[in-house]
């Protein structure tokens, strides 16, 4: 049964008339008179008005294109660009988000069971040579755009590759025209096919993307910019300047302690000259740029790399040709601090260790806990785990490689917790009587 259209019996210019004035009244309306309609929506206070009515608006702007012979799609389309440029595009974004995964998965399966699979079982050679013509087309587009519009290096690529799959609208368009008798059906199914495989193939892209573009252009930024000359030498040399290494560097100045920063990381520099801290760039696991830093005469070197692996190889090398330099080592994690002592650092710290228990010391004073004795068994938690921080060290070392949590290792961990919490309720009780009653301070907003 045919559908009912207000253009069926035009002739051809007022048929494009009227396609022409339904769009620009979708446009004008939906810029005009969305707002007022969804402020008068708001003032109701209830949510589920606001959601049918963003419905509601969707289907009839789909349903005005079918009445003029366009694709509905289309017109879903273009509400959703009507409706992104309005005031209320985050409050229909959060609303019509339950909808979007089920509407798209739906639209998904349709056009996978519209696709003949015995068209691509017996032309997979074209199907696959058009996908690629059609990514490799759209990706010179995309970076002839890039060129003009003044988009470079890894993002140019990533503008090229990251769009020159075909869209899932090509799905829409297809059908639009086989409908209209614009191409043959079996052609469209072709297409079809085209289209859905290039869309496959767009998550390799991205592979390609990270893998490969994005290193080499990282390795030729740093490449292009000679390590610097070290001038002078300090006594303490600080290997990795991010957001650890800043802090210790910051705290070694205000102390009046000399000491000479290294980082592959140019940016990280650039911000510590700016702040007038002695820095260079360069690679600090070259033991060549250790010893242009004075490391043979140095006291002190911290390693606080973003770089687990080269960290560990850092600290074995300067522990095994310059054993007299202490070396202190910043960690990840407990593994990873493990896997520094055994390459010889002298003190290891955790990087969130000291953060998580200010933090947790708040957690105790804001269930009642009096802050001097919050602090108190914060200490008392810090001496228990250094005295078993040798017992977990030596677990740790025995146990079988490819192994990172054995029994054995458990099974101490678990003991030393329970010396932990009943070493920490002997203190609880022991110091109940000196503090003060305390009442946490309350929220009165």
């Amino acid at each position: 049964m045919d559908h009912f259209s207000l253009v069926e019996n035009l002739p051809g210019w007022a048929h494009g008339l009227a396609v022409v004035g339904a769009i620009v009244l979708v446009i004008v309306c939906g810029h005009y008179l969305s707002r007022p309609l969804f402020r008068y929506v708001v003032q109701s206070g209830m949510r589920e008005v606001f959601t049918a009515t963003s419905l509601m608006l969707i289907i009839g702007i789909a349903a005005l294109m079918s009445l003029v012979n366009l694709s509905p799609a289309l017109g879903a389309f273009l509400a959703g660009v009507v409706l992104a440029n309005s005031e209320f595009r985050h409050e229909l974004e959060a609303n019509i988000e339950p909808f979007k995964g089920l509407l798209l998965g739906l639209f998904f399966i349709t056009v996978g069971a519209g696709i003949n699979f015995g068209v691509l079982a017996e032309s997979w050679h074209t199907v696959l040579l058009l996908a690629l013509a059609v990514i490799i087309g759209k990706a010179l587009i995309l970076v002839g755009l890039a060129f003009a519009f003044g988009i470079r290096s890894s993002e140019g690529w990533l503008f090229s590759l990251g769009l020159a799959q075909a869209g899932e609208f090509g799905f829409v368009l297809l059908t639009y025209s086989t409908q209209n008798r614009v191409i043959p059906a079996d052609t469209a199914q072709m297409l079809s096919l085209v289209v859905a495989l290039s869309m496959f193939l767009t998550p390799l892209l991205f592979i390609v993307y990270d893998r490969v573009v994005l290193p080499r252009y990282q390795k030729a930024s740093n490449e292009e910019v000679e390590p610097d000359e070290i001038e002078e030498q300090a006594p303490v040399i600080v290997a990795g300047v991010g957001r650890f290494g800043q802090i210790v560097c910051r705290l070694l100045r205000a102390n009046n302690i000399p000491s000479v920063a290294l980082d592959h990381a140019l940016e990280q520099i650039e911000n510590l000259r700016r702040i007038q801290l002695t820095s260079y760039f360069g690679d600090a696991t070259r033991i060549q740029l250790l010893e242009t830093a004075g490391i043979a005469e140095a006291r002190l070197l911290v390693v606080a790399i973003d770089d687990r692996d080269r960290a560990v190889r850092l600290v074995r090398h300067v522990k095994q040709l310059y054993p007299a330099v202490w070396v202190l080592a910043r960690a990840f994690d407990r593994g990873h601090g493990y896997e520094l002592r055994e390459a010889g650092a002298d003190d290891v710290v955790s990087e969130t260790y000291y953060s998580a228990l200010e933090l947790g010391g708040d957690a105790l004073t804001a269930m009642g806990v009096h802050p001097e004795r919050a602090r108190r068994m914060t200490q008392s938690f810090v001496a228990s785990e250094k005295a078993n921080a040798d017992q977990l060290f030596n677990a740790w070392r025995n146990i079988e490689e490819g192994i990172h949590f054995s029994p054995r290792y458990g099974e101490l961990f678990m003991k030393l917790e329970e010396s932990l919490g009943h070493a920490m309720r002997e203190d609880a009780r022991r110091i109940e009587d000196e503090a003060p009653a305390w009442t946490p301070p309350r929220n009165n907003g």
